[in-house]
């Protein structure tokens, strides 16, 4: 991974609710004949839908960092399968890295030219086995931190979870790992107050210090769904929260970022 910059941008584009995934998803031919073929393997029509909107709603972030339109980005494999900008067919996007996240009922992608970022993008449904998941998964602070949320009732200890889970995705898929790198090998606190405060532990030999990440939690649709962005960055980092949709835009609310990260008033795009 490069060097962390010392300050950054990110363009965090969300698409919530089925009229917009599915006003992104009639814009197939924008797609690739390899995104088209992977779109028809999907068994159910719902997982269809979400994939086309996702990778319509990429491009079209993309396009808004570079000259290339929308149909004309291509991709290649990186480092561990990650999707990377062909930057030999498309050299405008050299230096862009993004990530992409989505959901039934929710997709989102980050686009940046601050470095590596990942996101992740959760919507809740119940959870009978919340403890077990915290206890099988992640670090023991945040499996006690889930426990406790238990005494404020079931959507409670659920936010909890889903808050964590999306925080470590995004962080682990910024690194470029995945889930192979462990989810008990460092540990994510919130602290208290509004946005409440990112605290983030990392072991002696993680690629870097935990005092050079800037995270943010966001909360969508009445706290239904949660988006999480992840980026190494020691300095200040700027998030403009783009929606995309005709129909009633969905609340969106900060519900946890790191010192240094401020988040722009959300802007919508039809």
């Amino acid at each position: 991974m490069a060097a962390p910059a010392s300050s950054g941008l990110v363009d965090l584009h969300i698409a919530c609710g089925g009229g917009a995934l599915a006003a992104l998803a009639g814009h197939t031919g924008l797609l690739d004949a390899g995104e088209l073929a992977r779109a028809d393997r999907f068994r159910f029509a719902a997982d269809r839908l979400v994939y086309q909107a996702a990778h319509v709603l990429l491009r079209r972030a993309l396009s808004r960092h570079a000259p290339p339109a929308p149909a004309q980005w291509r991709f290649i494999s990186g480092a561990n399968g990650r999707p990377e900008i062909d930057t030999a067919a498309c050299p405008d996007g050299a230096g862009l890295r993004f990530n992409l996240s989505h959901t039934r009922g929710l997709v989102c992608c980050a686009a940046t030219r601050a470095g590596a970022v990942g996101v992740d993008a959760e919507c809740q449904r119940p959870l009978r086995d919340r403890r077990a998941l915290a206890e099988r998964f992640f670090a023991p602070s945040e499996a006690a931190a889930v426990a406790a949320a238990e005494a404020g009732g079931a959507a409670a200890a659920d936010a909890g979870l889903y808050a964590f889970w999306t925080l470590k995705e995004a962080y682990v898929k910024a690194l470029g790992l995945g889930l192979s790198h462990g989810l008990d090998r460092f540990a994510f606190s919130l602290g208290e107050g509004s946005p409440r405060p990112i605290g983030l532990s990392l072991a002696a030999e993680a690629p870097r210090p935990a005092g050079d990440w800037r995270c943010l939690l966001l909360n969508l649709d009445g706290g239904r769904c949660a988006v999480a962005v992840a980026l190494p960055c020691a300095g200040n980092l700027r998030v403009q929260v783009w929606l995309h949709g005709d129909g009633p835009a969905p609340p969106v609310h900060v519900a946890a970022a790191s010192p240094g990260v401020q988040v722009a008033p959300v802007r919508r795009l039809g």
